[in-house]
């Protein structure tokens, strides 16, 4: 069983990965971007709101550099926060399952079948919905096409095979030593921010109800949300509009149509203001992992408050974070903050590693980080910096087919269009000093702040 932690761009939707049949394929390089002019990213951005045959909406996008072919698609309000609350897990135990046999292979059959053929292809789920995806080289399409629509449709969960699946999720939930931060963020930060909401479960609930799920519940899961009419997709390669059409209804063939599913989970803010959660466990290091709050996604102020999570935290040695309490005060080993856009929720999420003889002074010098932020602000040549380090860290990392794939599917899953990439680069151009500031003034609170802490010293 392989378990992988996936960050799509710019999403909150950090892709479990379970059970993934994946198949190593070439790294197929396109041209990288040069220069500040927006038509030099024409071909990074042109893009195609398309429908197939069956009425399936999907993002198109062209590209003959390499002869691939990319598909993703997902299925609307199908995660964890979707299900009741003793069946949250089913989603996360479904995107494991999936792989134990399809149609007429059993898992290993169909897993030699992928590698014969250079295809990879996984399935994932978060709070919010499923997703499959494949990659595979244009010479083999109309038989990927075939072995995409089995795995899709035709599932058989081959008893032995689901069992080892759910009782691995079910251990990795209660063990949490091998990837704190993983852990913190699908499951403990979660439950301390989303209280009483269907948030509160992360991607996979308790591993005591996992454990009561059944073949019947797959099979449910399976009717109720992997529908047609549920459905949306993001195809991109050398491949032309019509026939990435005539492809997603080949990959649908025979799934039924259905109904929409229903968006039934409510709005909500994070609670940020309770007092730090620790979890022990037996290491000379700690992983603080937190939550601030910030704006909405489709807000006026998204683009601000991207900037703002890059200055404090943005993974660069010059961000607030990594400059003060790494390289002036030695606190850290890393640190890091990341914007998390849901259905429903937003919220800066960060993330410090410590010493275990550290975690009370780092807490301490985050906090006057804030403070500092919302009351002196930043400067031109913070913002500058913030500015061609997002634009142009996004543009370096959209230098595949495969890449720019995954970043417009992202964007679809958050409710954006084909301008999705035009959009971003516009909006972080148009940010000012005095945006920054008044947003970091409304936001930042150093006494309201969440702490999951996993590590430390034993009570």
């Amino acid at each position: 069983m392989i378990y992988r932690f996936f960050p799509k761009p710019s999403s909150w939707r950090v892709v479990f990965l379970v059970g993934c049949l994946l198949i190593p394929t070439a790294n197929l390089c396109e041209t990288t971007p040069v220069g500040n002019d927006a038509k030099k990213y024409d071909r990074l951005s042109n893009v195609k709101d398309l429908k197939s045959n069956r009425g399936i909406r999907f993002l198109f996008m062209h590209d003959s550099s390499a002869p691939v072919v990319h598909v993703c698609l997902f299925f609307k309000y199908s995660g964890s926060a979707y299900q009741e609350k003793t069946k949250s897990g089913v989603p996360v135990f479904y995107s494991g399952a999936v792989s134990c046999g399809s149609g007429k292979y059993s898992r290993i059959q169909f897993r030699r079948e992928l590698a014969n053929r250079l295809i990879s292809m996984n399935c994932s789920s978060d709070s919010d919905a499923i997703a499959f995806s494949m990659t595979t080289p244009k010479i083999v399409l109309e038989e990927a096409a075939a072995l995409f629509n089995a795995y899709l449709n035709e599932p058989t969960f081959e008893k032995d095979e689901v069992k080892r699946i759910q009782e691995g999720l079910a251990a990795s939930l209660q063990d949490y030593a091998e990837d704190p931060g993983a852990a913190a963020s699908r499951m403990f930060l979660p439950a301390l921010i989303f209280k009483s909401h269907p948030y509160e479960a992360g991607f996979a609930g308790t591993a005591e109800n996992l454990m009561m799920l059944s073949g019947d519940d797959l099979k449910k899961y399976k009717s109720d949300f992997l529908t047609a009419a549920n459905a949306e997709a993001c195809i991109c390669g050398d491949l032309s509009g019509e026939e990435a059409k005539n492809l997603l209804d080949k990959i649908f063939r025979n799934v039924p149509q259905g109904v929409p599913a229903k968006d039934t989970v409510p709005d909500t803010d994070p609670i940020t203001e309770s007092a730090p959660k620790e979890y022990y466990e037996q290491t000379p290091q700690s992983t603080l992992v937190f939550a601030l709050k910030t704006e909405r996604n489709h807000s006026p102020n998204l683009y601000v408050a991207t900037v703002l999570s890059s200055i404090l935290g943005g993974g660069m040695m010059k961000s607030r974070i990594m400059a003060q309490l790494r390289s002036k005060e030695g606190l850290i080993y890393s640190g890091h903050t990341k914007i998390i856009h849901m259905n429903h929720a937003d919220f800066i999420r960060g993330a410090l590693k410590t010493d275990n003889a550290n975690v009370k002074k780092s807490i301490e010098s985050l906090k006057k980080i804030l403070t500092d932020l919302r009351e002196n602000g930043i400067t031109e040549d913070d913002l500058a910096f913030a500015k061609s380090n997002i634009s142009g860290s996004l543009l370096v990392s959209l230098r595949t087919s495969r890449d720019l794939c995954r970043f417009y599917f992202a964007k679809m899953q958050e409710g954006f269009g084909a301008n999705a990439l035009k959009d971003t680069l516009k909006g972080i151009n148009a940010v000012t000093v005095e945006d920054v500031n008044d947003l970091a003034k409304k936001t930042l609170d150093e006494n309201n702040i969440a702490f999951i802490i996993i590590g430390g010293n034993e009570q």
